[in-house]
């Protein structure tokens, strides 16, 4: 969903055609969302997105940012920081569903749209984990390239996944093909709990957000396609 709406959108892919910077950081930021000036780095900051160093403290060793960009890169990124601003507004209100692992506990459950309106908080948009406080520090390569960033703050949720509101959903009509869309995506990434836990997460999920109790039959046979890899839901019988 973060490219979907904050890189694959018509506002930042049209510098494209223009840009004259190396190929992998186009590709990295067009099609990756990597932020263009630190390859590898999926960081953002929710208070202040557009730095490149989100979080550091003054000291910060700035000039270990790899490359200055291109002025049609420059728009593509501003725009991409417009969208991202707009994206996690929508989190916060309560129109996309975030839902993640608590750190501490490893419960998975869904996460109230206060949790974002936390202050210092970083968000990794490629692996779907929030922390709060620190800064984020480099490792390099003996070559010189950035190939990993790791934030030294604390992280309160991982894996975390999120799906659109719909606003005419009611309580008690269960929006199977969310449900289902939600787990494949988890399951793609080896997200899934073991099938004996899966029954009662996912009956646990549909009360909390829908508020009604599921047949277990309906259940079973969800779970069973979702662990056997198939590509679609199966149908209530």
């Amino acid at each position: 969903m973060y490219l979907a709406r904050v890189i694959k959108i018509k506002a930042v892919q049209c510098h494209q055609a223009a840009v004259t910077d190396d190929y992998n950081t186009q590709f990295l930021f067009f099609e990756a969302g990597c932020r263009p000036k630190l390859r590898g780095h999926f960081q953002w900051s929710l208070d202040s997105p557009e730095e490149d160093l989100p979080g550091a403290p003054p000291e910060a060793p700035y000039e270990l940012i790899l490359n200055q960009i291109s002025p049609p890169m420059q728009l593509a990124w501003d725009a991409a920081v417009a969208a991202f601003k707009e994206f996690i507004e929508a989190i916060k209100k309560g129109e996309l569903i975030a839902n993640g692992m608590h750190a501490a506990t490893g419960v998975r459950q869904d996460l109230d749209p206060a949790e974002w309106t936390r202050e210092g908080l970083i968000l990794d948009v490629r692996n779907g984990d929030l922390f709060e406080g620190g800064y984020v520090r480099h490792v390099r390569r003996s070559e010189g390239d950035l190939i990993h960033w790791r934030s030294n703050g604390r992280m309160r949720w991982s894996t975390i996944t999120l799906q659109a509101v719909i606003q005419e959903q009611k309580l008690g009509r269960i929006d199977w093909d969310a449900l289902w869309n939600e787990d494949v995506a988890r399951r793609e990434k080896g997200q899934l709990p073991n099938e004996k836990a899966y029954v009662r997460e996912l009956e646990t999920r549909i009360k909390e957000r829908y508020g009604v109790s599921v047949d277990g039959g309906d259940l079973r046979r969800f779970k069973a396609a979702l662990y056997r890899g198939k590509p679609v839901r199966p149908r209530k019988q």
